[in-house]
């Protein structure tokens, strides 16, 4: 299996407290086969006999009449199995073999399974970068001497749950060879979290992005399967019947033997955005797909050629970059750490490999939410210039000449953007979801259809060295982050809008372009044209963005059109704590916010630039018992909550470009004095030593140089 430089990336929002990076390991030396072909990293299996002779499992004497007395002991069955399990497949080449317990011991923690032991069983198998986890068990309870049979535990969780079921349904029929009735493949689901698995070992395999299976092999409650989990020759077949199965899975061939009917196995591993490298997938296997919805960023492909010359190609389309050169056997194609996605592969057989076999592929297209058809031998699967990724891969090797794994129908496609295009761009749209790629200045949108934008990608298609950057102004989030070259700016499946938007060139492709950008906006149409990192659309107002027009001109060039009101917005935004109301909503641009007349003091505030200009807003107040408290910024909190103190003055001030373009001036309402004049630029407004409470504020940006918004005769008494 290729594994070389794996790097496994835990998903934050899938792990609980348990699998802490911090956890420290040991686990059993690995019993590992001669690899056959050295250039191949090995299949890595990690077998699990579970419970273990510290925290035993279930347990149950027979003594009835007309039988010779014997006990059953799923610990000690459970290391029977998974023992002979290893030495089965140990005569297999090409793999690595883990066991969490040889002797039954436990890892971790001698008082409390589930807080130690178990976590690090699972923390051992992503340690050793395991392809599968494989956990033996045997069942109890259901009706005693009646309930019995077999049974195996998958992921309810997509790819794992399409991965593990054919394993799973040849373990079942492996076992009933061996006299167990089969109770099927079974899910369980959290009832605190629906989305996730109920057990541990399913669950957190997924977390650690490896497939797993949990088998129940029999119950040591019915009296036909006990005997069988307490004699140790059917343990055996047990355990070498379960290894068949886990051979089959992967393909695996045995070290010595006839293997002429074995096919050649065709391994993908994907590297996803935010989980990295992820377990290698066998022959046939999915790689990814709709519940992870992460795109794929990079593949690697190998073959397992069991006695077949040849190998495997493959290239991918990657956005903002086009068709990469073709990669071979293991090495990388599409790009690690740059945030960009897959939107196309294609794959060949290449020697006799090509000659024998024909190579199928499909992809999962995240903004169609399904899968493509399948491509064969070279010719692309995926959609191009649509601003789509692959969430999803699948690889099938058939004998030439066989009929296709499924529909060949629509597994490509190809946006007609022309190589002229300096720039592109996509919109994900309320209803619609990711509109088609479009360019230098058309509209990508909807207009009068009161649909909201929700995210944005745009990319760099000249070949000017230089990056295009990108902020949005999102609800509920406010300005969100800046990203850049086709990365998603916004969000997606959460509903909600984009308001405004901010783009900016950087490099050559700054020195010889301006970037030009307008949009349509709820209530006000299409607005002027802002650039270079200006904003444009609108804040605070609750508006959604419908369309966007984005154009490069070049330097010092004419606007496409006017550049009035790009931009409604107001320029300083404030919120203050008040006595007994807690926090009070935002307001902007000279409103009240406190009260008055009511004698409640002000206990806090929070002050913040909203011109999209350069510089920050600092504030000082002067508070009850602490006197004159530091300086804050940009929607820090000035002042105490939860203390009942008052604040009593303030100061205020700007700095960088926003304090050569303003002068900010601010007055307070006072206890005793009322509404006091302005004060401007750091100057104090309030009191000091009189211990007299805020009750109010107003705050404004004026033009530098500009008229005060009214008398600045006395903002202060000290």
């Amino acid at each position: 299996m290729l594994k070389n430089g794996k790097i496994r990336k835990l998903f934050a929002g899938f792990l609980s407290a348990c699998m802490a990076a911090s956890l420290i390991v040991t686990g059993t030396p690995a019993l590992e086969t001669k690899s056959e072909a050295s250039e191949s990293d090995p299949v890595v299996i990690v077998l699990d006999p579970g419970h273990d002779f510290v925290h035993r499992g279930a347990h149950y004497d027979y003594t009835a009449p007309n039988i010779t007395p014997f006990s059953c002991d799923e610990s000690e069955a459970n290391l029977a199995m998974a023992l002979a399990c290893r030495d089965e497949l140990m005569k297999y080449s090409n793999i690595k073999i883990y066991m969490t317990s040889e002797h039954g011991e436990c890892m971790g923690n001698a008082t409390n399974r589930n807080d130690s032991c178990l976590t690090n069983r699972l923390a051992m198998a992503d340690k050793v970068e395991a392809d599968l986890y494989v956990s033996f068990h045997c069942n109890s309870g259901g009706t005693i001497g009646v309930t019995n049979g077999s049974e195996v535990y998958i992921s309810l969780n997509t790819p794992f749950n399409e991965n593990e079921k054919q394993l799973a349904e040849d373990i079942l029929t492996g076992l009933k060879g061996v006299g167990f009735n089969s109770r099927g493949i079974k899910t369980r689901r959290s009832s605190s979290s629906p989305n996730s698995d109920y057990l541990a070992v399913n669950r957190r395999a997924v977390n650690y992005g490896f497939p797993s299976v949990l088998i129940e092999h029999g119950f040591v409650n019915h009296i036909g399967d006990a005997k069988k989990l307490s004699d140790p020759n059917i343990l055996k077949q047990i355990g070498q019947s379960d290894a068949a199965a886990i051979a089959k899975y992967f393909h695996l061939k045995k070290t010595s033997g006839d293997n002429s009917a074995l096919q050649p196995n065709v391994e993908t591993t994907c590297h996803f955005a935010h989980l990295g490298w992820t377990a290698t997938m066998p022959d046939g296997l999915i790689c990814g797909t709709k519940d992870y919805a992460y795109d794929i960023q990079a593949i690697r492909l190998n073959v397992n050629n069991n006695g077949v010359s040849g190998g495997v190609q493959y290239q991918t389309y990657v956005t903002g970059r086009g068709w990469q050169n073709a990669a071979a056997n293991g090495v990388i194609s599409g790009t690690v750490g740059e945030a960009l996605p897959i939107e196309a592969v294609n794959i060949s057989l290449t020697g006799d490999m090509a000659k024998k076999y024909d190579i199928y592929y499909r992809v999962f297209s995240l903004h169609e939410n399904k899968w493509l058809g399948w491509a064969a031998n070279g010719n692309p699967a995926g959609r191009t210039k649509f601003g789509d990724s692959v969430t999803g891969l699948q690889v099938k090797t058939v004998p030439k000449g066989s009929a296709a794994p499924g529909s060949t129908k629509d597994a490509y496609a190809e946006n007609t953007i022309p190589d002229t295009a300096q720039l592109v761009y996509t919109t994900h749209v309320q209803s619609f979801g990711w509109k088609e790629m479009t360019y230098d200045g058309n509209t990508s949108g909807t207009v009068n259809q009161a649909k909201r934008l929700e995210a944005i990608k745009i990319f760099n298609n000249t070949d000017i060295s230089g990056d295009i950057e990108y902020q949005v102004h999102a609800q509920s989030y406010g300005w969100m982050d800046w990203v850049k070259n086709g990365t998603m700016a916004g969000t997606s499946g959460e509903a909600k809008r984009l308001e405004a938007i901010r783009i900016r060139l950087t490099g050559e492709l700054a020195e010889k372009y301006d970037i030009y950008y307008r949009v349509h906006c709820q209530s006000y149409g299409w607005m002027g044209w802002a650039k270079n990192g200006e904003c444009a659309g609108t804040s605070h107002e609750a508006k959604r963005l419908e369309a966007i027009e984005i154009k490069l001109v070049e330097k010092g060039g004419d606007a496409p059109g006017t550049t009035d009101n790009a931009y409604r917005a107001p320029k300083v935004v404030y919120q203050t704590h008040v006595q007994t109301y807690g926090w009070q909503s935002e307001v902007w641009d000279s409103a009240v916010s406190g009260t008055s007349g009511q004698a409640k003091r002000l206990e806090a505030i929070k002050i913040t630039n909203n011109t999209g200009i350069a510089g920050d807003i600092e504030y000082q107040v002067h508070c009850q018992t602490y006197g004159w408290m530091d300086w804050v910024k940009n929607g820090g909190m000035a002042g105490t909550s939860g203390k009942a103190k008052r604040l009593e003055a303030i100061r205020i001030r700007l700095t960088g470009e926003l304090a050569e373009k303003y002068d900010v001036y601010y007055r307070v309402h006072c206890q005793t004095y009322g509404w006091m004049d302005w004060a401007s630029n750091g100057d104090p407004a309030g009191s000091e030593g009189l211990y007299k409470r805020l009750e109010a504020i107003q705050i404004v940006l004026v033009e530098k140089g500009g008229a005060a918004p009214g008398s600045t005769e006395r903002p202060f008494i000290k």
